[in-house]
């Protein structure tokens, strides 16, 4: 362990998931959300503002916000200049200004790790009680009158353990369905998360990310839960594997418009399709898109949106 080791603290002016997932993407560091009470008091911030360019100091803003902390013992000014472009591409792409605040500070090592691993808490979606390893067990929760299934996932670096908005919208949607014996594919699987929900509910999974870290998670996680896979593989979705009874995709809107040929081609008539990590201003183009499947039902948690449709 080095003697010293880094914080820096972002605040998005919107679109923090957004921020969340590439911080992920370029440091593979854990990161935490922390509620601005609980940021150190007289921290300097400065404030990148995208539409100029430019960068100022500024207080942190209204408390009922949270920042983004990254904790790494590598120096972290090339994580903040490569936010900068983040935001000043997000902005262009928004068509409006994405800014964010930032600040850094240099402190004494100690068991960070331990503690970002005591901040993520179990959590109930439906009747499936998620929670990582070191935490309580189903039946000695206070869950255990609200749920019935237990799925152990460990938060890391491949996406998804139930707490981000898209991810529990999916969960919702896959625990209405009668699942039993259908064949289902997660695209863009991430942790494995909606996988193993719908192996848990009588689904046979195969799974597929371009990412071969999430192939490996999700591989290590359905192990972790005793379940097995039907077939995974590195890469996109493949219509020359057969049709589908139910697909999920939890991906950018912008992604799943480019894959619509494909889903369309691996699903046939009446099968479901639920699409998710669109954010609400994109519905529209996603909707338009998908010509050939017919909404069912939409949530929406935040600025995210889920969609279920059936092919038509």
């Amino acid at each position: 362990m080095t003697e010293f080791y880094n914080e820096l603290y972002i605040l998005p002016s919107a679109l923090d998931e957004l921020f969340a997932d590439f911080i992920l993407d370029y440091t593979k560091e854990a990161i935490e959300e922390l509620p601005i009470k609980d940021i150190p008091k007289n921290l300097y911030f400065s404030h990148f503002i995208s539409s100029q360019n430019a960068t100022s100091g500024t207080s942190i803003g209204p408390l009922d916000q949270s920042a983004i902390l990254v904790r790494s013992n590598l120096e972290l000014d090339s994580l903040v200049a490569a936010l900068k472009d983040f935001s000043i591409l997000l902005s262009k792409r928004m068509e409006s200004s994405i800014d964010f605040k930032y600040a850094m500070l240099k402190k004494k090592n100690e068991d960070w790790i331990e503690k970002y691993r005591q901040s993520i808490e179990p959590l109930c979606i439906g009747d499936f009680y998620i929670r990582p390893s070191w935490h309580t067990p189903l039946a000695d929760s206070k869950f255990v009158s609200m749920a019935n299934r237990e799925i152990v996932i460990n938060p890391a670096l491949a996406f998804g353990s139930g707490h981000h908005a898209t991810t529990s919208m999916c969960i919702e949607m896959l625990s209405k369905i009668d699942l039993s014996d259908k064949k289902l594919l997660d695209v863009g699987c991430g942790s494995g998360i909606l996988a193993l929900v719908a192996r848990m509910c009588g689904a046979k999974v195969s799974l597929c990310d371009t990412d071969l870290l999430a192939i490996e998670e999700s591989k290590k996680n359905f192990m972790n839960n005793a379940k097995e896979i039907e077939e995974i593989w590195q890469g996109s979705i493949m219509p020359s594997k057969g049709s589908y009874d139910v697909i999920v995709a939890n991906i950018l809107a912008d992604i799943i418009k480019i894959l619509y040929n494909d889903f369309y081609q691996a699903t046939r008539q009446s099968s479901i399709l639920i699409l998710s990590g669109i954010l609400d201003i994109y519905e529209s183009g996603v909707l338009e898109c998908f010509k050939g499947f017919k909404l069912i039902e939409r949530l929406q948690k935040d600025e995210w949106v889920a969609l279920k449709l059936i092919k038509i």
